[in-house]
This record gives structure tokens, sequence and C-alpha cells, in this order.
């Protein structure tokens, strides 16, 4: 039995009100956009992630961007000493 053919029997089953219900719920679907991920989105997001600088930084090369992104966002404020913890804006 197919997909089409088990729903059948599900639907003639049901009291009418349900049938409907059904029935709304598959024309829902049928207008629904596809949300179904096409290949070169996943091929955009594997080569993206393949990409990534994944354990080529140290600690102190990320602290030290993290704090020139901060000081170009707010040059005013005062640069915290080394050792304190940092917050990130």
């Amino acid at each position: 039995m197919n997909i089409a053919q088990t729903i059948y029997q599900h639907v003639k089953t049901m009291p009418m009100a349900k049938a409907v219900e059904v029935l709304h719920f598959i024309e829902f679907l049928e207008t629904k956009q596809d949300s179904a991920i096409n290949e070169t989105e996943t091929n955009d997001v594997m080569e993206f992630m393949q990409n990534l600088p994944l354990g080529e930084r140290t600690d102190a090369d990320i602290n030290t961007q993290f704090q020139a992104l901060r000081d170009e966002w707010n040059p005013s404020a005062p640069r915290q000493g080394r050792g304190e913890i940092m917050q990130l804006i």
C-alpha cells in the first residue's frame, strides 16, 4: 500500500469534520513554500564551515582581535589590563 492509499484508508473512516480538517491541512501543505534546503545552500554552508579558521588562532590572538573591535566600536572606553576579565560589548 502506498502513502496515498494509507492516507485514504485513515480518512474514509473519520468523521466528516476531521476529514475536512485533513483536506485543509493538505491544501496548506500544497501552498506552503518548500522549506527543504536546496543543494546550492548546502554546498555554501559546507564550504563556509570548511574555511573556518579552527585551531589556527591562539587565545591571545582572539583576545587581541576582540580588543581591536572594542576599541573601534567604543574608542573612548578605557582599555582593560591584562589578566582582567574582559566584557564583550
